[in-house]
């Protein structure tokens, strides 16, 4: 077929790809695309590519690397037409039927990889911090949206428009994922995604904001309308405030003996083996708050434990329900249907807190995870030494010192006064 200069630039270019082969050409029946080979003293050949190359700008770049690759496994005519597609389908970076459903493969491959065989992170993790970015790139490759890995995290950025952050995640799963594509299923070396790739592509991440600490009448406050409504969920606040819990963590506790003070303990056999902050099963350790008149208060949370007296959020079935982070913060931005505010006296209270640390300058990010950042700043006010800390929170001091806070204007006034004789100015 001969170039017209009438045609798009793109159509241009997949016709002109064979010109320089002796005998070779391209058609178009209806989408697909056709090549051609006639050479004296053989009898003529004809082959389809495979789809999703259609004849279309959206696959003509995929099309040409196709072509180019059949071009070589052909080798001058020592394989049919038909054998050097076959064969180049399983040596390049070529995206047919076939190959389409590989990186499915490959996608599902990654996840036993990360989940059973490394024990990165777990099944739940995997599916709520991978999947999204994985599966969609998936489906852009099987589209033939994407033909490398440039034009593939190129693509995928378009999804999370307006969200900096889930962009830098977008980069830093979908820049592994094609790592274990070219490194374990032999995908080409063409769809890995460079940090120089991502530089161009991805903003820079904005500064986190500033996690929000409650004051401990706060809490207290917040407890005090809990139990008025549903002493369970009381009950809840009250383990996430008195241990600093990850509110994952709320499923995961029995009673056991502390065998140094002989006395009921909770155990947490939460194991978090994915990410920065890795977690072992360990004892909780009780860090009190301050009531109105400066006392230091706990409950006696333990001992009903032990006694099976700890009552918490049931379902319907009438069996404690599985806590977890979602639970939680669900629960305590429950609106009502009718009219779309808070739909009771603790979710009334809850968004009047968010709004209270939003708008301090600088701003601060109230949620769930804020009464263990609150945990890590009482310990640190009432002068608990670091390494017990951070035991007791079941991370690394290094870990600590990156992710949590631990200072608070409060805190650093304290620490800073003194009873001093002013000296007058000359």
């Amino acid at each position: 077929m001969a170039p017209d200069d009438s045609r798009p630039r793109w159509e241009q270019r997949l016709i002109e790809t064979t010109e320089p082969w002796n005998g070779w050409s391209i058609s178009r029946v209806r989408d697909r695309i056709v090549l051609r080979v006639r050479e004296r003293g053989r009898p003529a050949e004809t082959a389809y590519l495979p789809r999703p190359n259609t004849w279309d700008e959206v696959h003509h770049r995929n099309a040409i690397r196709w072509i180019e690759a059949v071009y070589k496994e052909w080798d001058n005519g020592e394989k049919t037409l038909k054998a050097a597609i076959a064969d180049a389908h399983e040596t390049s970076d070529l995206q047919g039927e076939e190959k389409a459903k590989t990186w499915a493969e490959i996608a599902d491959a990654m996840e036993a990889s990360r989940v059973q065989q490394s024990q990165k992170c777990s099944a739940d993790t995997f599916r709520k911090n991978w999947r999204p970015f994985i599966d969609h790139a998936v489906k852009l490759i099987n589209t033939g949206k994407a033909h490398d890995g440039y034009s593939l995290l190129k693509a995928a950025l378009k999804n999370w428009e307006g969200a900096p952050t889930m962009k830098v995640e977008c980069g830093r799963y979908l820049g592994l994922f094609m790592q274990f594509a070219v490194s374990r299923h032999k995908a080409p070396a063409s769809w890995l995604i460079t940090e120089f790739d991502k530089d161009e592509l991805i903003p820079k991440a904005p500064k986190p904001r500033l996690k929000a600490v409650l004051k401990d009448l706060e809490m207290l406050r917040l407890i005090e309308l809990a139990d008025s409504v549903n002493v369970r969920w009381g009950n809840v606040f009250r383990l996430l405030t008195q241990f600093g819990l990850r509110p994952i963590e709320l499923q995961h506790l029995s009673s056991r003996i502390n065998p140094v003070t002989g006395k009921p303990a909770i155990w947490c056999n939460y194991r978090k083996t994915g990410g920065e902050e890795e977690t072992e099963p360990r004892f909780l350790e009780a860090m009190y708050v301050r009531d109105a008149n400066d006392r230091p208060v706990v409950w006696p949370l333990e001992q009903a434990m032990a006694d099976g007296t700890l009552k918490l959020p049931t379902g319907r079935d009438g069996d404690v329900r599985k806590l977890s982070g979602s639970a939680v913060n669900c629960y305590i931005h429950r609106k009502s249907r009718s009219t779309g505010k808070p739909s009771g006296a603790v979710q009334t209270y809850w968004a009047e807190l968010v709004d209270h640390y939003d708008n301090q300058n600088p701003s601060e990010w109230l949620r769930p995870y804020s009464f263990r950042d609150t945990y890590s700043i009482r310990c640190h006010r009432e002068g608990v030494p670091v390494a017990s800390i951070c035991d007791a929170m079941g991370h690394s001091e290094a870990v600590h010192q990156r992710s949590y806070r631990t200072m608070t204007l409060g805190i650093r006034t304290r620490d800073f006064a003194a009873k001093t004789t002013t000296i007058s100015l000359p």
